[in-house]
């Protein structure tokens, strides 16, 4: 008997929090602070377009041809994916003959293959994603992701049934080939595999959908946020509106706990602080230390 399947969302993870970092600030076309503004007064989160992401190979997978050239029974594999996956060119009249032609025609299998790879980065179009992490202090999210520290950095319980749903990014060293039977034993494999260049982010990912009800349904490119979702809210280092977000925070959430990151002083690491202690708690731990 094969063990039970292990749930790889973050409901299973030992870590409790995540984090998403993005911009907090105004440049004259894109007011991000109404991102936040958003998110906390009508508790929803904003979800991107799988296409907009900085990764080239991110979301854009494509199927492989190469090897059912080489391989008849890889082909036929192929086949049996394509009668699972549209079951109503089964009973088709020319479906026999459609599959003959695919196992033996080199150029009619590489159309067809390139064909299903774009109806599949069609079919993840429709679908939107929220990156989340672990780790709140990481100097290159920060950099990256929050505008070069002036940003923002929002924190997440994972007991609630939005950010439970949030799975893990697999890095790999080498890319790696989408089959048929692997897309049918993984669907979410498209969607949650990156090259190791990117392990640095610890990605944690949302997948919300327009048609699959649930706690990640989708509202135009909004996800409702459950009750106690946020729990904090931390400003970047060099955030220069820090009161223009307490501000927000204080009208819309005032809960929420709010937190600078601020530069150790002897060393190349951030710590959270309380707002009115950005200086003296790093120094103190400092001096503690040496």
């Amino acid at each position: 008997m094969l063990p039970p399947l292990i749930d790889p969302t973050a409901k299973q993870a030992a870590f409790q929090k995540l984090y998403h970092y993005q911009s907090f600030s105004t440049d004259g076309v894109i007011d991000s602070k109404d991102y936040l503004r958003a998110t906390l007064r009508d508790r929803r989160l904003f979800f991107g377009h799988p296409h907009g992401v900085n990764d080239p190979w991110d979301c854009k997978p494509f199927f492989d041809y190469v090897p059912m050239l080489q391989d008849r029974a890889e082909r036929q594999r192929m086949i049996t994916f394509l009668r699972a996956t549209t079951p109503q060119l089964f009973n088709h009249p020319l479906r026999p003959v459609y599959e003959q032609t695919l196992l033996n025609s080199d150029d009619e299998l590489e159309k067809a293959v390139e064909s299903w790879t774009a109806s599949l980065q069609a079919e993840i179009a429709h679908r939107r994603i929220y990156c989340l992490t672990p780790f709140p202090k990481n100097t290159l999210m920060w950099s990256h992701y929050a505008d070069s520290h002036r940003g923002i950095c929002i924190e997440f319980d994972k007991d609630n049934e939005l950010i439970s749903k949030a799975r893990p990014i697999k890095y790999c060293k080498e890319y790696e080939a989408l089959t048929f039977a692997g897309i049918m034993a993984n669907p979410l494999q498209a969607v949650t595999t990156k090259a190791m260049e990117w392990c640095y982010e610890r990605e944690w990912r949302i997948i919300g959908s327009y048609t699959q009800a649930g706690p990640t349904f989708l509202h135009g490119n909004y996800v409702n946020l459950p009750d106690g979702a946020i729990t904090g809210i931390i400003a970047g280092c060099e955030n220069p509106f820090f009161d223009e977000l307490v501000s927000i925070v204080s009208e819309f959430a005032p809960s929420l706990q709010i937190r600078r990151a601020v530069r150790h002083p002897n060393r190349y690491a951030l710590e959270l602080v309380p707002p009115m202690d950005t200086v003296t708690s790093c120094h103190r731990e400092a001096a503690a230390s040496s």
